[in-house]
């Protein structure tokens, strides 16, 4: 907590698992107004019998993740958030990675006018306004690595140096050799990518190390290599499934194949062959017609939406954060992504053991009941048939003394 004027004092840790604990329920009870959760109308007790309103909106204000005294002359402009973010890296890559990884963009949702150019707008994103990051992460969704995006300080404001090979590099093949050099091993790994960082020069540098990789690519990207043209496979007289495709002496395939429209792709992980088919539309017939589709291109996309998945779970229960000051956003996000990730390890553990598991939402009550079993709460509230109650646990509940003021607010709260 930042040093403030003010009467009430700083918040002990276990202060601070209960406001972690409420911003969690808050993503599965979300309500109009944070005054709604203490509101006699609409008054949630889970989230009312742990804090009053008054204590709860303090802390919010008074929360800071790092000295603000040191801001002056840094060129790290996520300076406010960089401490908590390099602790859930450390923490992410910690957890043994699969064979297969996905680059991608990440947007944390603002709109708020307080952050200056760090705010990006992504068109084709669900969220389009907001903090760009770029991730890594496995085929199920865990997010391994991030990269916080500042404009041109981007790379020199994170924590992982870079080589002068690297430096020497564009822009998009740093950042994915940059989230690529945090990997367990380069040689069991294959980095699957979007046409915004694909490049013969990224494919080439990793292919140096022994690490396959493949991804869409730009025309302008690939250099020039003898395929047909993008002009002439869009013409009407090329039918869909179609494809060209030429392998460089030092093993990089170049393919075109002509779906709904162009795509173009380099790889170093497989080939074209066995070729198999797929269902698209047909506008002649008015309906579904099988076309032919090369290995690679099924093998990308059943490989490349890693980090499509997290954005999905994370936006399934996301944390309520309406705030002006925009790192608090990033805290919303950091809560998000870390109990995702959480519930994507449970999941490998109990899939290991053939067993049925919670669901995102279950899961994420049972770590927001954990973190306030601690807490003594005045009034029990009736329990419901779709409130999932946690196993059977004994927990020393501190009871009131008599004649002394308890800490525990009363049923309703100050708004």
């Amino acid at each position: 907590m930042q040093p403030r004027r003010t009467s009430t004092p700083l918040s002990p840790p276990l202060k601070m698992r209960t406001f972690v604990a409420i911003l969690l329920y808050m993503g599965i009870s979300e309500l109009p107004s944070i005054d709604d959760y203490w509101a006699m109308e609409t008054r949630v007790p889970q989230v009312a019998n742990l804090k009053s309103s008054k204590r709860f909106r303090l802390m919010r204000r008074l929360v800071h993740f790092n000295d603000n005294t040191q801001i002056p002359g840094t060129i790290d402009r996520f300076f406010k958030v960089r401490q908590l973010f390099n602790l859930l890296v450390t923490a992410f890559r910690s957890e043994p990675q699969t064979p297969k990884q996905s680059v991608d963009e990440v947007m944390v949702a603002f709109k708020g006018n307080t952050a200056g150019n760090l705010r990006q707008y992504i068109k084709n994103k669900p969220d389009k306004w907001g903090f760009k990051l770029f991730a890594r992460a496995s085929k199920d969704g865990y997010i391994h690595d991030l990269v916080l995006y500042q404009c041109k300080t981007t790379l020199k404001a994170h924590v992982v140096p870079m080589t002068s090979e690297q430096q020497a590099m564009g822009v998009t093949s740093q950042i994915v050799s940059v989230l690529a050099s945090t990997m367990s091993s380069y040689t069991t790994t294959a980095i699957f990518a979007d046409n915004f960082f694909t490049s013969l020069e990224i494919v080439r540098y990793l292919k140096d190390k022994q690490c396959r990789y493949m991804g869409t690519a730009r025309d302008t990207r690939i250099g020039k290599p003898p395929l047909k043209s993008i002009k002439d496979m869009e013409k009407k007289a090329v039918p869909c499934g179609v494809h060209d495709y030429v392998t460089s002496d030092d093993g990089i395939l170049a393919l075109r194949w002509k779906n709904n429209r162009v795509v173009t792709l380099l790889s170093t992980y497989m080939g074209v062959e066995p070729i198999s088919s797929v269902y698209r539309y047909c506008s002649d017939t008015k309906r579904k017609e099988p076309i032919s589709c090369p290995a690679v291109i099924k093998s990308y996309n059943a490989n490349m939406g890693g980090i499509d998945k997290s954005d999905m779970l994370v936006h399934l229960y996301r944390t309520p954060m309406k705030s002006k000051r925009w790192y608090m956003r990033m805290f919303a996000y950091a809560i998000d992504v870390s109990l995702t990730n959480a519930w994507i390890m449970y999941r490998r553990d109990i899939k290991a053991l053939a067993m049925d598991g919670l669901s995102l939402k279950n899961f994420r009550i049972q770590v927001f009941m954990s973190c306030s079993s601690q807490r003594a709460v005045m009034s029990q509230p009736r329990r419901s048939s779709s409130f999932p109650c946690a196993p059977s646990t004994s927990v020393d509940v501190p009871m009131p003394v008599r004649g002394h003021r308890s800490h525990t607010p009363r049923c309703f709260c100050a708004v």
